[in-house]
């Protein structure tokens, strides 16, 4: 258990402790949620006061309703409170993968009515690794990049105004074992590239728990003052790919977006 943690849970009182301590017992048979709370404890990116608030919150809702229904609602309630990176030290460029279907959701409802979301989807197929013709871009660029108002991001920490995926295997299973993308090994994923400065430059904070939610392939940076997270990737990882710098932001459009995007097949 971190320090933070048994910080914030020493802060509470002594009833609110117990019921976070049996909350977190029920979820002992279940391996996602069992790792989930391994998470909650492990948690160092948290100031000791936001975490006993996300305790607080998440007890405080125990009476209404059942235990990881109660975790989800405070985990909205306290999204992005990890450090934020100083703007001297955000990176240049950054990306991320995205469920294509998603991206096409989101394209789909940004062009007004003019696309459903399979047509959507076949242009974003059909322009992979290409040029983009100019109505389909206004589209494009008028979606989001990530779901539900948060985008997670990675980069590169040697070079922060280099594409990192250039630094990846360029296939869908190397991808998702880098960026512990465990939810996403079977679906096609699209690439998306962006400046940060073209994205209105929104704060970039180290993610935590509350932003992982109950994404049981999140796992804390064990570094209490690092100033981003790192993914851990999935096994058997048999190539031996490193932990690449995870991130999370209010979740811009894709204006900043650099071309070509890259649709990866499973």
């Amino acid at each position: 258990m971190s320090v933070e943690y048994n910080q914030a849970l020493s802060s509470l009182p002594t009833g609110s402790v117990t019921a976070v301590q049996a909350a977190f017992a029920t979820w002992s048979t279940d391996a996602i949620l069992q790792q989930v709370a391994l998470n909650i404890s492990d948690e160092r990116a948290l100031a000791v006061t936001d975490f006993a608030s996300l305790l607080t919150s998440f007890v405080n809702g125990l009476a209404m309703r059942p235990p990881l229904d109660s975790w989800f609602i405070a985990c909205r309630a306290h999204k992005r409170r990890g450090r934020q990176i100083p703007v001297g030290n955000c990176p240049v460029v950054l990306c991320s993968a995205k469920g294509l279907d998603d991206h096409a959701a989101s394209v789909a409802t940004m062009s007004g009515g003019l696309l459903t979301k399979m047509e959507a989807k076949r242009q974003l197929l059909k322009h992979s690794g290409s040029p983009v013709p100019a109505a389909f871009e206004s589209f494009l660029r008028a979606s989001f990049l990530g779901n539900y108002n948060l985008v997670w991001a990675t980069f590169d920490s040697a070079s922060t105004s280099s594409n990192p995926f250039n630094r990846l295997p360029a296939t869908h299973g190397g991808i998702c074992t880098a960026l512990g993308l465990g939810g996403s090994v079977s679906e096609t994923l699209i690439i998306l590239v962006w400046n940060h400065a073209a994205s209105g430059s929104p704060p970039i904070h180290r993610p935590t728990v509350a932003d992982a939610e109950a994404y049981q392939y999140y796992r804390p940076n064990a570094d209490a003052v690092a100033l981003w997270g790192l993914t851990a990737p999935l096994p058997p990882n048999t190539t031996g790919l490193s932990p690449q710098p995870e991130v999370v932001m209010t979740d811009p459009t894709c204006r900043g977006l650099l071309l070509p995007f890259v649709v990866i097949r499973v």
